[in-house]
């Protein structure tokens, strides 16, 4: 097995595993240790059967969890979805394409996944790239007076926050009721490392509690600026079929490349890791 950086940002590339068959107690544990470390880690030339060994192949970094989006997951293994060129909205039937504002997965819910993972089975010639942000480097590069100022507030997430240009897929009217809002730290500390992170974010973060909505407003503004809009805290990445991406929600966020010709076809697998509470 060899690991190597992708980026000085984050991210590492791994080649000499397959996640097909059982991995030693070693193995696991260094790959493991590379999502930590690395954040985002690519599994090389993977090469899975159906969805079911996909899903096995995911069981080496945690536990699959159902996917809340009923619409692109499997009626037969609900732990795994997919994302395609050919995805459409629920209720108008347009092709859309998902995620293209940077977001971490499932912030909505009130326990998050701890990880998502996407298996690449076709992939456009060009374009198509997924972008992620370093939230523990976001929040480190801070300044003291804003760690001081975000550092024991609490944000409420919310799928049905209303706001000019958000673009996510409808969920169905039982869903929505299914989808409450809900509180989570602004700085999140990582149960696993004790790092410190941004977890706030402009898909889902509807405003700081206790807060006026205003003063509210130009805060989570100044953060999301400061997280999405410096290419230093950004590592894109370009697939290949047969990659194996895993990133850690709980510091980064992530968004889609719209930018490849709508005639190609683009059809991952995608999972996401049971986590735990953010408070």
């Amino acid at each position: 097995m060899k690991i190597e950086p992708l980026s000085k940002v984050m991210g590492a590339e791994v080649t000499g595993v397959n996640l097909n068959g059982p991995l030693t107690p070693a193995e696991r544990d260094q790959l493991y240790q590379a999502f930590l470390d690395h954040l985002v880690l690519c599994v090389r030339g993977q090469s899975f059967a159906d969805v079911g060994a996909f899903l096995n192949g995911a069981r080496h970094f945690g536990a699959p969890k159902i996917q809340h989006m009923e619409s692109f997951r499997f009626d037969d293994h609900p732990e795994a979805g997919v994302v395609s060129s050919e995805d459409r909205d629920v209720k108008d039937g347009k092709r859309i394409i998902r995620g293209t504002m940077f977001h971490t997965d499932e912030s909505f819910i009130a326990t998050p996944p701890k990880a998502t993972i996407l298996y690449a089975i076709d992939v456009p010639s060009r374009g198509g790239d997924t972008r992620y942000v370093n939230m523990r480097r976001a929040y480190e590069t801070l300044p003291d007076e804003t760690k001081n100022e975000i550092g024991e507030l609490t944000a409420v997430h919310y799928y049905g926050k209303k706001r000019a240009g958000r673009k996510v897929p409808s969920l169905t009217e039982a869903q929505m009721a299914e989808t409450p809002p809900v509180s989570h730290p602004v700085v999140r500390t990582h149960p696993e490392t004790g790092a410190k992170a941004l977890y706030a974010h402009e898909t889902m973060t509807d405003y700081i509690a206790g807060m006026a909505p205003e003063a509210s407003e130009s805060l989570l503004r100044r953060l999301y600026d400061h997280s999405t809009q410096n290419p230093e805290l950004q590592y894109h990445h370009q697939w290949r079929s047969g990659d194996f991406v895993i990133w850690d929600n709980r510091a980064t966020l992530h968004a889609a490349t719209a930018d490849y010709d709508a005639h190609e076809k683009r059809l991952l697998y995608r999972t996401m890791l049971k986590g735990a509470a953010t408070h």
